[in-house]
Formats: C-alpha cells, sequence, structure tokens
C-alpha cells in the first residue's frame, strides 16, 4: 500500500519562481522516487507543459492540468472536470466589449508570451496550448477587479490568482481531483504543497498542507488536519518541507 502521495504546484513551489528552476528539490524528489512515493503535479500549467516536466524530473506519476481541470493518469487516460476554453473566451470577448480592462494568452502572439511570462519560446508555445483555461493580466483597478470577478460569477466562471496570472476557469479548483486521487491510492496520506490562493482548495483538502514562503502565502490559513509553513521559498522551502516529513513522520 502507498503510504504518501505528494500532490504539489510548481510556479513558486517546486519551481523556482524567477528561474522556474527545481534543482533545489532535487535530493528530497530523488528520495521520493526511492521510496516509491507518488508524486503528482498540480499545476495552472497546461498538459503540454507538464508532460515535458515530468520527463525533466523523471516522473510517471498522475498529474493535474490547469488549475483542477484535467485529471491525467500518465497512461493515456484522464477525467475532465471542465468545459472548453473556446466558451471561456466567447464570454471574455462580452466583458471586454463592456468595458473591463485585461489581456490574456489569446490575445498574444508567441513573442508576447515570451515577454509575459519570462518563457522561453519552446516553453511558451507549450503554455499556449491551453485547453480548459485562459491567464489574464488585469489592467484596471482593484474595484474593477472586483466587479470583472462578480461578472464572471454571472458565467457560472471564476478568476484565481496565481503566481503571475489571474486565471479564469470554471467552478472547480486544484482540490477537485484529490478525491479520485484517494480512490487510486487508498489510505495514504495526502501530501499538499503550495505557495498561493489558488493552491487553498487543495490544501485544504490534504491530510498535511505545506505552505511555502512567498509573497502572498500569508492568505493561507489551511483546513487541513496539519499545517507546515516553510522559513525558505520556492524549490528550497520544498527539499526543506519533504525532508522534515519523511524524517518525523515516517
Amino acid at each position: 500500500m502507498t503510504k504518501w502521495v505528494v500532490v504539489t504546484d510548481l510556479d513558486g513551489t517546486l519551481l523556482d519562481h524567477h528561474s522556474y528552476s527545481w534543482q533545489a528539490a532535487k535530493p528530497a524528489l530523488e528520495r521520493l522516487a526511492a521510496m516509491q512515493v507518488p508524486v503528482v503535479l498540480n499545476s495552472s500549467k497546461t498538459r503540454a507543459e507538464i508532460r515535458e516536466l515530468r520527463e525533466q524530473l523523471a516522473l510517471s506519476w498522475p498529474f493535474i492540468a490547469e488549475n483542477g481541470a484535467i485529471l491525467d493518469w500518465g497512461d493515456g487516460h484522464f477525467e475532465g472536470f471542465a468545459e472548453p476554453r473556446q466558451q471561456l473566451l466567447t464570454v471574455l470577448g462580452q466583458l471586454r466589449q463592456q468595458g473591463f480592462a485585461f489581456e490574456g494568452f489569446a490575445d498574444w502572439d508567441l513573442a508576447t508570451i515570451v515577454e509575459k511570462t519570462g518563457l522561453d519560446a519552446h516553453s511558451a508555445k507549450l503554455a499556449s496550448e491551453r485547453e480548459f483555461t485562459e491567464p489574464l493580466l488585469w489592467l484596471g483597478d482593484d474595484p474593477g477587479k472586483w466587479a470583472f470577478q462578480q461578472a464572471l460569477a454571472g458565467h457560472q466562471l471564476q478568476a484565481q490568482q496565481g503566481g503571475r496570472f489571474l486565471s479564469v476557469m470554471g467552478q472547480y479548483s486544484k482540490g477537485a481531483a484529490i478525491a479520485a486521487l484517494r480512490e487510486r491510492y487508498p489510505g495514504a496520506t495526502i501530501i499538499a504543497l503550495g505557495d498561493s490562493p489558488n493552491d487553498a482548495p487543495m490544501l485544504d483538502v490534504a491530510d498535511i498542507a505545506v505552505v511555502i514562503k512567498s509573497a502572498r502565502s500569508e492568505q493561507l490559513m489551511p483546513k487541513a488536519p496539519s499545517t507546515i509553513r516553510t522559513t525558505s521559498p520556492g524549490p528550497e522551502g520544498w527539499n526543506q518541507a519533504i525532508q522534515d516529513i519523511l524524517n518525523h513522520r515516517s
């Protein structure tokens, strides 16, 4: 029986917020691999992006893409929880005509996506292969942003703030697929790691919530039975937390 399942956010958590490097987490990742502990990537990134990262990390476990829109079992099977992206873009076009100010991936060519994300051209192309969500940069003021979110709710949509972008999506979350993971790995302790408000649903339903230090991590108050807060950001904090859990709770 699998004792642990690690479910992790990427940007600002397993990956450095600025460099996107995961090298500081390598010792903990290698230890988890040796123990055959599933490491499930759970991100706003696309399936194309996560597939490539899984290869770099030598992971073969399931993964969750686009803020919980789809759970890909990694064997050709998947479970979807969202409507296609084109439906979001239709609504966003209507809201823009009403005066809301924003830009998103659908508005940008590849060079602009590179500029806005800091990714190289290849990675930016993978990031553009969105199926269910639309990342935005909000260009208005805070009251306008609140009104925009209310307007989205009227269309059964929501906007979650991630590490860089405001992600427009359906009424699901990073926590939605955790129940399916529990069915796949019955009895396992779910360790979830995240650093931003859009990680809250995932952290709430974990057994051990790890809040990775970031500019917005103090906003996170997980409902999980046990919460750990790291003193270091990004992959350094990730490595610290996983090593501590394995050392003291095994």
